[in-house]
């Protein structure tokens, strides 16, 4: 599997072009958002950008390198500005644990109290601050089941999340960090797609309880 984010269209050659080829991409993903991913054509994207049809189709030659590519910035954009401030936190809270083994029942308790306090934070920052990005996740991970050039690039996305809970399970004393980081990560999915298509359901009491029950059936007992 391939580590590092990779486009498939033509590549721009000035800054100028680098700003056209961009706007196309933003555009094919406000479309991707608003209207679903089948109303990605190069006029629709040609329009939602206001550049000539002639650029849509110079630098994808075809509606799937498009849209393979709108998913390669969301991807790329996600990783650095969802993901990454989520690692920060997640490793924060491992550098305080780090060296200070769990010795009762108390510290037990507070340690997932954290852990449910941030899972909590992100996805309800996800829900209400992030609806946009939940929605282009689902089309994509959807768009890489029919789309081989998109599955490798979605085993990295998703495994780049899952990584940051190996290393916070590994930190609270898991014998089994990747599975229960596997967990942790699919149920947060779980969630976020039931509250997405009913945003009514979302409580945050409910769904801190939740990460909570999950949390206190991985960590160890002491």
């Amino acid at each position: 599997m391939t580590t590092t984010i990779q486009y498939q269209g033509r590549k721009a050659r000035r800054a100028g072009s680098e700003q056209r080829r961009r706007a196309i991409l933003e555009a094919a993903l406000t479309i991707i958002v608003r209207d679903g991913i089948r109303a990605v054509r190069h006029r629709a994207v040609a329009r939602e950008a206001d550049v000539p049809l002639s650029a849509t189709t110079y630098y994808f030659k075809d509606i799937g390198d498009l849209i393979a590519d709108t998913f390669t910035l969301f991807a790329e954009r996600a990783l650095s500005d969802v993901i990454g401030p989520f690692r920060d936190q997640a490793f924060a809270l491992i550098r305080q644990l780090d060296g200070a083994p769990i010795n009762n029942a108390a510290q037990r308790d507070q340690l997932i109290d954290q852990l449910a306090e941030l899972t909590t934070r992100f996805i309800l920052d996800e829900l209400q601050n992030r609806r946009e990005h939940l929605i282009a996740e689902q089309a994509f991970l959807q768009e890489a089941i029919l789309d081989q050039r998109l599955r490798e690039l979605a085993d990295l996305y998703l495994q780049q999340q899952t990584d940051i809970l190996v290393e916070a399970c590994r930190a609270f004393g898991s014998d089994k960090p990747q599975l229960d980081a596997e967990l942790i990560h699919g149920q947060i999915m779980v969630i976020e797609v039931r509250l997405l298509a009913h945003p009514e359901w979302v409580d945050e009491s409910s769904l801190r309880n939740r990460t909570r029950h999950l949390l206190d059936r991985l960590v160890p007992h002491v």
